[in-house]
């Protein structure tokens, strides 16, 4: 189930910063102009880029002070610089404090907080309980079990489950135990039935994760899971494809210049084509040729590994550097505009390695049951593949945003993939 209490909170929390932001100007300076108005949104972009604004899955850290202190008075020295008045860093300071003072109390006091219960004892207690003391959303309470283990915080057996919830004031129980005897199902059902939510592990690994680990489903879990509306929906289909068709043609302008640049010193720079193109798989398994600037000299590709590793001595200097801030990538909005591809989705794999997959992870063949994309969740969530192990790792994240995929999280994918190019991040 989608979630959106989030988004509300930081629609809330800058317009709480703008009135702030406002009286401060009013007060230090000489009222807030248009040009302050932008540096307000430049502030908060930033800001989103960086994680500032995500009050679910993240304690509040040391960090975020520090990266609030550097935008902050970034932005004030820009503002100064064109107004040169002192004010100016007063105001700053006061909306830096209100920031951090801000995000603290909603992390303590607005988001709710769910005491969380284990039920059974196996080897995922441990992940679970690192995943549940690094999440703002949940406190972790106990667990219990048939028998006390050598764990710490054993709470009881099943025969007390209903004092222990009373008494501990439980909101939600993960089950880890994958056999169930027949009175503790009958008990854990009269649980949900009196409004204690319950969950698999299967479930809440995906919710802590964001992934779909391929070893807990199972074909019955593909048929019945709910989600995979971008496989259905043809109203969000439409949707997808008009964010496509905007979004390509928008940056196809913007950056016509930067790769009219690429592609004149890749022909000075480097024996070989401007471009570089390959057979990758793509929608119902579908070939088409996809289109990058090179960044490789020339070579034969029987004779070199199949991966592009850190430092691939094929790659040239200037193509080190489009790898890293995905200029490279651009020539794929023409592929986006064909309909081959989509601006997000699953990465688009060279089909000689598809064929290799398809034959050594299950379900792989998942993923081309929609376009692929320029950019993906396996891509900013994953780094750089380079083995059949991080294919099988990919494949649990493009699996996730098949099933959860809407034009928020389309929105989301497109900032974390800004934050990468900005952090030269790519490979």
């Amino acid at each position: 189930m989608k979630n959106y209490s989030n988004i509300i909170i930081r629609i809330f929390y800058i317009w709480i910063l703008y009135v702030i932001y406002k009286i401060c100007l009013d007060t230090f300076v000489i009222g807030i102009s248009f040009t302050a108005k932008v540096i307000f949104v430049f502030i908060f972009l930033t800001a989103y880029i960086l994680d500032l604004l995500d009050f679910t899955e993240q304690k509040f850290r040391i960090r975020h002070i520090i990266y609030f202190f550097c935008v902050d008075l970034f932005f004030a020295t820009i503002l100064f610089s064109l107004i040169r008045i002192l004010g100016i860093f007063t105001s700053f300071a006061i909306l830096f404090l209100s920031q951090i003072i801000l995000k603290w109390t909603i992390q303590q006091f607005v988001m709710k907080r769910y005491r969380v219960l284990i039920f059974g004892h196996s080897e995922r207690n441990g992940k679970i309980v690192r995943s549940l003391i690094e999440n703002v959303q949940y406190e972790y309470i106990g667990f219990i079990a048939p028998e006390k283990s050598g764990e710490i915080q054993y709470l009881g057996s099943i025969n007390e489950l209903k004092k222990i919830i009373k008494d501990q004031k439980i909101d939600k129980i993960i089950i880890t135990t994958e056999n169930l005897l027949d009175y503790e199902l009958d008990v854990l059902i009269n649980l949900r039935v009196n409004g204690i939510e319950i969950v698999t592990y299967k479930e809440f690994n995906e919710l802590i994760d964001q992934k779909i680990d391929i070893t807990l489903i199972d074909k019955i879990w593909l048929i019945e899971s709910l989600g995979f509306e971008i496989l259905h929906n043809t109203t969000q289909q439409k949707m997808k494809r008009l964010f496509d068709i905007v979004l390509s043609v928008v940056l196809l302008i913007v950056t016509f210049p930067i790769m009219m640049i690429t592609a004149v010193i890749i022909e000075l720079s480097s024996k070989g084509p401007v471009f570089f193109r390959q057979k990758r798989l793509g929608l119902k398994n579908e070939e088409f040729e996809i289109i990058k600037f090179r960044s490789m000299k020339i070579h034969d590709q029987e004779e070199h590994s199949k991966y592009a590793c850190e430092d691939d001595p094929r790659i040239t200097g200037f193509g080190k550097f489009i790898r890293k801030t995905r200029i490279d990538e651009l020539p794929q909005l023409i592929c986006i505009l064909k309909g081959e591809m989509s601006f997000v989705g699953p990465r688009p794999e060279w089909n000689e390695l598809c064929y290799e997959y398809m034959e050594s992870i299950p379900y792989y063949n998942l993923r081309h049951l929609i376009k692929p994309g320029v950019t993906g969740w396996a891509q900013v969530m994953y780094p750089y593949g380079m083995s059949v192990e991080d294919a099988y790792r990919k494949l649990e994240y493009d699996l996730y945003y098949m099933k959860h995929q809407d034009l928020m999280m389309d929105l989301k994918i497109v900032f974390r993939t800004v934050k990468t190019v900005l952090f030269a991040q790519g490979r």
